[in-house]
């Protein structure tokens, strides 16, 4: 596949070109500073496989072992989804959303879960089973759609709406908090994840800074131990 490549890079080298033909020495020589422009917009990006995420993503043990690392696989890529796929799905999406949550970056795992609201025919309940063989990747991934169903279910409780604009005027959000609670769209965990088998042990997720918690009791840990993940109380609300 080959898509015309218009990045950054390309735009910040053209800008530069234009500035050093303008103000230098050799601005005499536009129509071939030109030409050099043209040749830039017309360049052809041939993918690689770094540019796509790989799906099914390591398991929490191998991410951990060099969360840097990890992360600039993360963020050279170019694509949200994997090769070949013509379309987004609310399963890469929460593959994506795990490797986030494993890295404990708080405000990529929190566009990722507003970017999975805004997806109105993705509702949590209907994510697609991952059927994943490996039971603590099974079990972390099962574990995010109770914190995407928690997280979407704040704002369904201050009378938000996935099919509502992301603007309205004062008496439309008046009327949406005025909804009934039982009229209300409320997000599920959908089947699969709530037949995923707990770990048999308590598996300890680290902060980003790598602070662990002790136990399930300390007051910072998350509340939802379905699963017998521990975990720092993850930052899912958003406005």
């Amino acid at each position: 596949m080959h898509v015309t490549r218009l990045r950054l890079v390309s735009w910040y080298s053209t800008s530069l070109r234009r500035l050093k033909r303008t103000s230098g020495p050799d601005s005499g020589s536009a129509s071939n500073e030109r030409n050099e422009d043209d040749e830039i917009e017309n360049e052809v990006f041939v993918p690689c496989d770094d540019d796509y995420p790989v799906i099914p993503p390591p398991p929490p043990s191998i991410i951990l072992e060099d969360p840097p690392k990890y992360l600039s696989v993360i963020q050279i890529r170019k694509f949200a989804t994997p090769r070949g796929f013509l379309k987004d799905t609310s399963r890469v999406a929460l593959y994506r959303l795990y490797e986030l949550i494993v890295l404990d970056l708080v405000l990529d795992y929190r566009n990722c879960l507003e970017a999975f609201w805004r997806k109105r025919d993705w509702p949590a309940g209907e994510i697609a089973d991952p059927a994943d063989d490996v039971p603590v990747r099974y079990a972390f991934l099962a574990g995010c759609t109770y914190l995407l169903a928690r997280s979407f279910n704040q704002r369904v409780k201050l009378g938000l709406d996935r099919n509502m604009p992301a603007l309205m005027v004062p008496e439309e959000a008046e009327a949406a908090r005025n909804v009934p609670e039982h009229l209300r769209k409320w997000e599920e965990v959908p089947q699969w994840a709530k037949d995923v088998l707990p770990l048999s042990g308590t598996y300890v997720l680290p902060t980003r800074d790598g602070e662990l918690l002790e136990s399930k009791q300390d007051k910072r840990a998350d509340p939802d131990l379905a699963k017998n993940i521990l975990l720092w109380t993850p930052h899912i609300f958003f406005t």
